[in-house]
């Protein structure tokens, strides 16, 4: 698994961990202790998962996950004993509350839970946080690791990402600061099927979590004839930002043809002062290839 992909899959986990942690204290305040045990020990898998997840550890089943934590986390010493007891309390409780019959968690028991989970998640953020940052420095630019990605995993991308994409498109510079962009955001699957259909080579759409179709005013522009450029330079900051974030995408071409972009602007339902652009998948990608280096120094022309 691919070091940027790890890195995301840590940080995402660990955000899972912190909602489950926050869906626990609400639900133990209605009174629920045995949904609530039940989130509190989610909370801690996930702290869990979110550490080995930088191993490119995966396995189906919980009693795995535990095992490899343990083994490589607890008896080497990276983490202590204790951290151990807490994942085995939260396990068995909520073994409990899910499945034996006729039983109901004491509340006592419930902020117990709750409680391990918290130092849990305590006990591994400064590991994740020095390791998060020994990955960063080490990761080479974007740039020299982004690929077409067309093949998606099921995986949903949480909307805090795509706005994180959003806000590096925005960035991108523009002809006299006219900024002609704006942004079509589709994880309707029928809507992103028929997007596939704008080209022969728009497939990758078909079963994309999400897709971005990144559209240009007509009207009000300063530079009218730079705006295709413009939006270029906007479209790459996209797939540059995907790649940052462990996330695949691809650029599947419309403009300038009119009959892709009619198609497009149909589907999209555009006003009649906008125009599409390109159509971006953004999802999980279920395989990554290394770049290719295309550096060639014969076309460079110094004078």
């Amino acid at each position: 698994m691919d070091e940027r992909i790890r890195l995301a899959l840590s940080q995402y986990r660990y955000e899972k961990a912190l909602k489950f942690l926050a869906t626990a204290n609400e639900i133990l305040e209605k009174g629920d202790t045995d949904t609530a045990a039940n989130r509190a020990y989610y909370a801690v898998f996930y702290a869990m998962l979110s550490v080995t997840a930088l191993d490119g550890f995966e396995s189906s089943k919980h009693s795995g996950v535990i095992s490899y934590f343990n083994h490589h986390y607890v008896k080497t010493g990276i983490f202590s004993r204790e951290i151990s007891d807490m994942i085995t309390d939260t396990s068995i409780q909520r073994d409990r509350a899910d499945y034996k019959n006729f039983y109901t968690t004491p509340n006592d028991k419930a902020q117990e839970q709750i409680h391990n989970a918290e130092n849990v998640i305590r006990i591994v953020r400064p590991y994740l946080e020095s390791s998060w940052a020994r990955i960063k420095q080490s990761l080479p630019s974007a740039i020299f690791t982004r690929t077409s990605t067309r093949q998606f995993t099921p995986e949903k991308v949480e909307s805090k990402y795509i706005i994180k994409i959003l806000r590096a498109a925005m960035a991108a510079p523009s002809a006299k600061n006219q900024q002609p962009w704006e942004f079509w955001v589709s994880d309707d699957h029928e809507i992103n099927e028929r997007l596939s259909q704008a080209s022969p080579y728009a497939t990758p759409a078909k079963n994309a979590p999400v897709v971005i179709v990144p559209c240009y005013r007509t009207n009000e522009l300063a530079v009218p004839e730079m705006v295709h450029i413009d939006m270029a330079i906007c479209a790459e900051n996209i797939l540059l930002e995907a790649e940052e974030l462990g996330l695949g995408a691809v650029m599947l071409g419309i403009a300038p043809l009119e009959d892709r972009m009619n198609y497009v602007a149909e589907v999209l339902k555009l006003p009649e002062n906008f125009k599409p652009f390109m159509i971006i998948p953004i999802g999980h990608p279920a395989n990554k290839r290394p770049q290719e280096d295309r550096y060639e120094p014969a076309k460079i022309h110094t004078l």
